[in-house]
């Protein structure tokens, strides 16, 4: 399980469904003021302010290598070989407006391309080929187990959430991942924004244009997230005709420049948000920059 992964999680079809791709969504320079949006035509161009404030996609390969190094190293003292996973950055794909890019909507339609490795990360989930005893997941920590409130094992005390909750506490991810701990919180903007940004009259036009496009293509839907709440969770993979319509969905959106109003719309909600709350976002910086730097000196050991 990717442990420190900072994501604003929504519905199904809505914000953050993400997969290994080609167009991954790019973080640097999007915090904070005014700067030029440009036009919407793949997946990549879709970066928002808010994602200057969480983990790059190098970042979060560092910090999670970082914590199941440490993992592994407090399995050692209770006598078990937990092995380390060493984390690749690992490139997203935002489907924040559903599918805007042509390549993928014509190879994957709305099926989520899955990130590699997520089964082996599955919570719980035994190191590969390892024959570990129940006992090991009590102490790790794992989905399952009966670690959380600390216990004994062979006469040792089991860390609060065990191995893995240990490992997050030397790493000061306990504080970032809590929304009652510093200021993660205020990123629920990432959330709030998509909504508030439905409510503009641009939109709106926006939107109207998109099903009027949508109706000449022959597929009648009366909102430009319908398409992949239809299809997203049929099946394993993309059929056809999902393609089609996928197909048809982009070259409306690009058509009625639709991504493109969403993306400015909300560019400019979480700019002004990030400036009223200047204090908590540096915060946010400060606490992020002390988990990397406790992942450096982890690693360094």
């Amino acid at each position: 399980m990717r442990y420190t992964r900072l994501v604003i999680a929504a519905g199904v079809g809505t914000l953050l469904l993400t997969g290994c791709s080609e167009g991954s969504q790019e973080r640097g320079g999007a915090g904070g003021g005014g700067s030029a949006v440009r036009d919407v035509v793949t997946e990549a161009d879709i970066v928002l302010p808010v994602s200057a404030y969480l983990f790059t996609p190098e970042q979060q390969a560092q910090v999670d290598t970082a914590h199941s190094t440490l993992a592994s190293d407090c399995m050692k003292r209770f006598g078990f070989d937990w092995p380390v996973r060493r984390a690749e950055p690992t490139k997203v794909v935002s489907r924040r407006y559903g599918v805007v890019g042509e390549k993928i909507a014509a190879e994957h339609g709305y099926h989520v391309i899955p990130l590699p490795g997520d089964k082996e990360h599955a919570e719980g989930a035994a190191p590969s080929g390892a024959k570990l005893p129940p006992e090991a997941y009590m102490v790790y920590g794992a989905k399952g187990g009966k670690a959380g409130a600390g216990g004994s094992y062979e006469g040792k005390d089991i860390p609060p959430g065990g191995c893995i909750g240990e490992a997050s506490r030397k790493l000061g991810l306990d504080k970032v991942q809590d929304p009652a701990k510093g200021k993660i919180g205020l990123l629920s903007i990432d959330y709030s924004s998509f909504g508030k940004a439905q409510a503009t009259p641009e939109f709106k036009k926006a939107q109207d244009e998109w099903v009027a496009c949508m109706k000449k293509s022959g597929y009648q839907h009366t909102t430009f997230l319908q398409p992949a709440e239809k299809y997203a969770a049929q099946g394993t993979s993309a059929s056809p005709e999902e393609k089609a319509v996928a197909t048809a969905d982009v070259k409306c959106k690009q058509e009625t420049k639709l991504a493109t109003v969403l993306v400015r719309a909300e560019t400019k909600i979480q700019s002004e948000y990030i400036e009223q709350n200047a204090a908590g976002f540096a915060e946010i910086k400060r606490d992020q920059g002390a988990v990397i730097k406790s992942a450096n000196e982890a690693l360094a050991n």
